[in-house]
């Protein structure tokens, strides 16, 4: 559906889990291009659906896809995008052995590189692009200044916190990306998954006293003595539906190594602790 002039949220295919939305696309439409930000899921009749919005339309010709990372919910149907349109593939280097390996699996590859800085002029719409890391090593957000529009993909969403997995995801660089989006200061929020976020700044702010919060959570639980990641999800995500308890223990395993690069906690087998 069209969000606002030239935006076109495309939210196609099954949820990644139980009660959270399905994957967002977005199709920006200027007067001499399109691109499309994101591709849902490597699935045929997602890509119908997807194909058969675009067409719809009748816009100027999809000039590029973008894939803002590598997780098969935003690249995974981007094999399907190229061989329908002929649109070019772009990712960042870090993310991109990932899309290759993974998503496009030989059917296509990554024809551009983008690392931050980097604009795209569609007639009408300027697309300006920063690498946002966090959420993965090259993850990418995309700024739309004529609408005041922000392309968060994964690192902000209105209906959850962000996971950050300890094999790709990184709590200092995520804090860093926050904050070059409360620098950029958009009108509105445009998630991976669900609906747009309308007021930014104070979801932002959430976003970066949460994290805080939980690295106080943190070193408060391992100043008590030792403890296993299990132990410390049972204490500090008390409540949490059983689906939801892996996500749970790989976020706090990812600030459990920040912890322990900044010198204040170690490990001793499969617990840990503060340092004494």
């Amino acid at each position: 559906m069209q969000l606002e002039p030239g935006i076109h949220q495309l939210a196609i295919g099954r949820e990644p889990f139980s009660g959270f939305p399905p994957p967002n696309a977005f199709l920006l439409v200027g007067n001499n291009a399109s691109i499309l930000i994101d591709a849902g899921w490597d699935n045929q009749d997602d890509h119908r659906q997807r194909m058969a919005y675009i067409e719809s339309l009748n816009a100027p010709p999809l000039s590029e896809l973008i894939i803002t990372h590598r997780h098969a919910d935003h690249g995974g149907g981007a094999a399907y995008i190229h061989e329908s349109t002929g649109a070019k593939l772009t990712c960042h280097p870090l993310d991109r052995e990932v899309i290759e390996r993974d998503r496009l699996q030989g059917r296509a590859f990554i024809a551009s590189e983008v690392s931050g800085g980097e604009v795209r002029d569609i007639g009408g719409l300027t697309i300006e692009i920063h690498h946002g890391p966090g959420h993965t090593p090259g993850c990418l957000a995309l700024y739309v200044p004529e609408r005041g529009a922000l392309f968060a993909t994964d690192s902000v969403m209105g209906v959850s916190t962000t996971i950050l997995r300890p094999e790709e995801g990184n709590l200092r660089d995520y804090a860093s990306t926050l904050s070059l989006f409360q620098q950029i200061g958009p009108k509105t929020i445009y998630p991976g998954h669900g609906d747009p976020v309308t007021d930014p700044a104070k979801r932002l702010d959430q976003l970066v006293r949460h994290r805080e919060n939980r690295e106080r959570e943190l070193l408060r639980m391992l100043g008590n003595g030792l403890h296993t990641v299990h132990e410390i999800r049972e204490s500090i995500y008390s409540g949490l539906p059983e689906v939801r308890w892996e996500l749970a223990e790989a976020q706090l395993r990812t600030g459990i190594n920040k912890l322990i690069e900044d010198g204040v906690a170690r490990a001793d087998g499969d617990r840990y602790t503060t340092v004494s």
